[in-house]
């Protein structure tokens, strides 16, 4: 995970999501997926990467989600909140579900997980307390970013790469975490 800046919400979220949510929150119990309204907006706003994976989600796939950081179950008056929401692919979304101790994006700081480049294991960065190496551990475990399927999409990346198949922009711009580790590794000068 790489820290993720706050972006603001669109012009028209207030309309398509927020009222319309509050109005169900005053009337029934029921939640109804209003911030599905403003999917293709968040993903504009974080330029397709999932918060938790890193990867570039392609559009047309089904595969993006409205993440609710803090569970929609648990902070129903947060549900239609712009700020309390994190773009995830399905398979991040799913993992996390209503669980509280996933670190949030907007607050990691780029250092806090490292990439192990010989494995392309998720590992705590170097130099964290205690404390924040067992939070950064339990969120790589809780998210299982080190299954089989993350494993082979992050060695693919890497192998393309360092084939000459796209440069480093592109690199950066669908897999930051490679690309930011590969800087901080001395591995690519920062462009």
């Amino acid at each position: 995970m790489i820290h993720v800046d706050p972006q603001p919400e669109p012009a028209d979220f207030d309309a398509r999501v927020r009222q319309k949510g509050q109005e169900d929150l005053l009337g029934t119990d029921e939640l109804r997926p209003h911030w599905r309204h403003c999917s293709p907006q968040l993903w504009k706003s974080y330029r397709g990467i999932c918060a938790y994976s890193c990867l570039y989600i392609p559009r047309g796939t089904g595969a993006l989600t409205v993440d609710h950081l803090l569970p929609k179950s648990k902070q129903r008056a947060l549900a239609y909140e712009w700020s309390n929401y994190r773009l995830a692919c399905n398979r991040m979304n799913a993992r996390k579900n209503a669980f509280e101790d996933v670190l949030d994006p907007f607050e990691v700081q780029d250092g806090w997980f490292a990439l192990e480049l010989s494995t392309l294991q998720v590992i705590p960065g170097a130099g964290l307390s205690a404390s924040m190496q067992q939070r950064v551990q339990d969120t790589i475990d809780r998210l299982d970013l080190n299954d089989e399927e993350f494993l082979e999409a992050r060695t693919s990346w890497y192998d393309e790469y360092r084939q000459g198949a796209f440069n480093f922009d592109f690199l950066r711009r669908h897999f930051p975490f490679l690309a930011k580790e590969l800087v901080r590794q001395g591995l690519v000068q920062p462009q």
